[in-house]
């Protein structure tokens, strides 16, 4: 394969840590921002919506979710792989695309930004000061 196919198919743009395996059994802290930023979880339906759809997949896909914080405009979280055994690019586009899906109940349009970010949680104590 010569560079310009091997360029259609890698994302040179990716925050994701190069190497490194996301469904490994660790804790992440990951932030989901609305598209724009827009303030888009101060509608109450699109809000609960929205955590409803995090409930369902966490049962779902049976990953471990120690704590959650949605604000008008992003999506805070604290979530590990757990059983579930799937990376954490898996867990947050499947949490993203059923959020999506529901808030498209009342509005057209992307719910979230393209891409997530995550900090990846080394030890107890960096487990408590993230919470």
């Amino acid at each position: 394969m010569d560079d310009s196919q091997s360029k259609v198919h890698s994302r040179k743009d990716s925050i994701r840590l190069r190497g490194f395996d996301y469904s490994w059994p660790r804790i992440y802290f990951i932030t989901i921002v609305a598209q724009e930023r827009q303030t888009k979880f101060l509608d109450e339906r699109v809000a609960i919506a929205t955590v409803e759809s995090l409930r369902k997949l966490r049962i779902n896909y049976r990953f471990n979710l120690y704590i959650y914080c949605l604000m008008p405009d992003h999506f805070h979280g604290l979530i590990g792989p757990g059983e579930s055994g799937r990376r954490l690019g898996k867990i947050c586009g499947a949490f993203k695309s059923l959020s999506t899906r529901e808030y498209w109940n009342w509005y057209d349009g992307k719910l979230w930004q393209r891409q997530f970010f995550d900090h990846i949680i080394r030890n107890q104590e960096d487990f408590e000061e993230t919470l």
